[in-house]
């Protein structure tokens, strides 16, 4: 059918742009047409009194119905009843006035409900590929509308006439009615879509109908084998080459072949049936069967091609996703051999995409993360939620650079099997360069709140942490800690004397002296306050605190800092030395106590010496 058929209409603002005159002109031909045809192929059922093969009219009305807007159906309806009712009036039926009055009313009845209740499922532009349009043709195109109409007719027929009974008079309307609609709406509706044969060549398109045609007519002509199934393949043939187009219009041929020849005695259904009207009703049901079947395989045909379509449209989204990212994107199955590489790999690690799938096995990740990687694999394959690796990979330049591995486990949608792994792999070198200044401040920052400023050793803060934590091992571990107080003797004289620059100077060449004699990794020295500073001796004795504050002494006096206000000429300090072992309810500031209370004694008695804590 010429596409030009299909009505340009184009709505904005609640208004019709082209007035429909060109499409009824259409619409008529066409109408016209499929009446006569339809009258040609009835015209043997009705010379014998016998029920209508087909009425293929009221269901191109309805298709066409369906593709227009509703405010045009007025106009198409009133169309299609000039044209049935003269159909009527004109040979083969040469019906009365009354009669193709009520049979053209009853027309506009089936026409208008059928479009009515298919008009949301199968709406212009749409046609049945679907189980919805298919579940919603069957009931109000087959059953209702039909329905509705022959019940109509025979209500007219009863009143005015009482020459058959009501119940005869419907199934003279129904059957012909409903195999039509089930034909030529689908056919209409797909003969509009724009690509009605499944965009398949017109060559292939003439041969199978050609090759349908001959097997309908070899089928239907001889009437001594039942070889009514041999069309089935065929048919299933068309659809699946053509479509739906293809089978609703390889259903017309084969429902016009068959009530042509079956009218005339011919065809296996003669086999079994002998009279014309069951002939006709059994071959009505065939085609009602046929329908089913091919429209049935249409649909799930249709439906697999959307799902192909979908993942097609699914796989293209996920390459424009990651072939557009930043991020490396990889796809691997469960023995981590990569089928999929983005090309962010060559951006970000030199490395060609193929070359770069192989940082999944470890070979482009620096030995210190391999087994983290592994891990990593490890845990997500045993359903770990969220496994993420922060990991360094190779660049083709020999360089590494940072890497966050995001590793998901994907699974086959149909038996829900693990099936492979996604990573995303994300450039984090930038984050931890920002990690790493961070930290730097922050090491800064801490040895700044617990670093002396004057003399660079550990503050008072400090000195309380440390002491604080060997006291309590000591206590653990029932050994002795030793502490020695020291502090620069006539240290504000020399303040006075040379300024507190001097001042910050000598206590820093003092601090140097005694960092000099106390090298054990154990050991601790921290500035107490002003010029007084605190040892602290783990696992060390008496004798052994006396032996280390005498070379502390020895070595701040050899500094030969100069000093006028000091008796000795120089720098010199006055030490307290206190040894204890830890016990009971006693505490770390009872021994620094003891050993401020001998360096006092050390001052007491001339300064520069060490005394020993009572």
């Amino acid at each position: 059918m010429n596409t030009s058929v299909q009505p340009r209409i184009e709505e904005s603002s609640g208004s019709v742009t082209i007035f429909p005159l060109q499409q009824l002109v259409y619409a008529a031909l066409i109408l016209g047409g499929v009446t006569a045809g339809a009258e040609l192929l009835n015209t043997i059922p009705w010379a014998h009194g016998d029920i209508s093969i087909m009425w293929p009219s009221t269901g191109l009305m309805v298709g066409m119905l369906l593709c227009v807007p509703q405010r045009q159906w007025p106009a198409f309806i009133a169309l299609g009843t000039v044209i049935d009712f003269a159909a009527n009036l004109m040979p083969p039926l040469h019906a009365p006035v009354w009669l193709a009055l009520s049979a053209s009313g009853c027309n506009v009845v089936e026409v208008t409900v059928a479009a009515w209740l298919l008009r949301p499922a199968l709406a212009p532009g749409r046609y049945m590929a679907r189980a919805s349009q298919l579940v919603a043709l069957l009931i109000y195109g087959v059953f209702v509308a039909p329905g509705v109409a022959s019940l109509c007719y025979a209500t007219c027929l009863s009143f005015l006439v009482h020459f058959k009974p009501f119940w005869q008079i419907v199934p003279e309307w129904f059957p012909g009615d409903a195999l039509g609609i089930t034909i030529m709406t689908p056919l209409y509706l797909s003969l509009r879509s724009r690509a009605p044969f499944s965009k398949r060549p017109w060559y292939e398109a003439a041969g199978l109908f050609f090759l349908l045609i001959v097997v309908s007519v070899g089928v239907f002509w001889q009437t001594s084998l039942p070889l009514l199934f041999a069309i089935l393949p065929v048919l299933l043939l068309v659809e699946v080459r053509l479509g739906m187009a293809g089978a609703a219009l390889g259903l017309l041929a084969v429902s016009t072949i068959g009530g042509f020849l079956t009218s005339r005695g011919h065809g296996p259904i003669g086999l079994t049936v002998l009279t014309p009207s069951p002939r006709t009703l059994m071959l009505q049901v065939f085609a009602f069967v046929s329908m089913l079947l091919v429209y049935i395989a249409e649909v799930v045909r249709a439906a697999r091609a959307r799902l192909e379509l979908n993942l097609r449209a699914s796989e293209q989204r996920f390459r424009l996703l990651a072939e557009g990212s930043s991020d490396i994107i990889t796809l691997a199955n469960l023995n981590r051999e990569v089928v999929y590489v983005s090309p962010s790999a060559t951006t970000l690690l030199g490395w060609d995409r193929r070359s770069a799938g192989l940082f999944e096995r470890g070979a482009m990740v620096h030995p210190d993360d391999q087994a983290s990687l592994e891990k990593l694999y490890t845990d997500c394959l045993a359903g770990k939620a969220r496994n993420i690796l922060e990991f360094r990979g190779r660049k083709r330049d020999g360089g590494y650079l940072w890497l966050e591995a995001n590793l998901v486990l994907h699974c086959d949608p149909e038996t829900s099997d693990a099936a492979g792994f996604i990573n995303v792999v994300r450039d984090i070198s930038g984050r931890k360069a920002h990690e790493e200044e961070l930290n730097k401040a922050l090491n800064v920052a801490e040895n700044r709140a617990i670093t002396d400023a004057v003399t660079g050793i550990a503050n008072r803060r400090r000195l309380d942490e440390y002491i604080e934590r060997e006291w309590q091992r000591a206590q653990t571990a029932h050994t002795k800690i030793s502490v020695l107080m020291i502090d620069v003797d006539h240290f504000k004289h020399y303040n006075d004397r040379y300024g507190h620059l001097a001042g910050d100077r000598c206590l820093r060449e003092v601090t140097g002296a005694i960092a000099s004699v106390v090298q054990r990794p154990t050991d601790f020295v921290g500035r107490y306050g002003g010029e007084e500073f605190v040892v602290v001796l783990p696992d060390t004795d008496l004798a052994g605190a006396w032996h280390i504050g005498e070379k502390i002494r020895r070595a701040v006096e050899l500094e030969q800092i100069p000093h006028e206000g000091n008796p000795h000429r120089v720098v010199t300090v006055s030490i307290g030395c206190a040894t204890t072992e830890p016990s009971g309810t006693a505490q770390s500031v009872q021994l620094l106590e003891s050993a401020d209370a001998a360096m006092y004694q050390a001052k007491e008695a001339g300064r520069n010496c060490v005394r020993l804590a009572n």
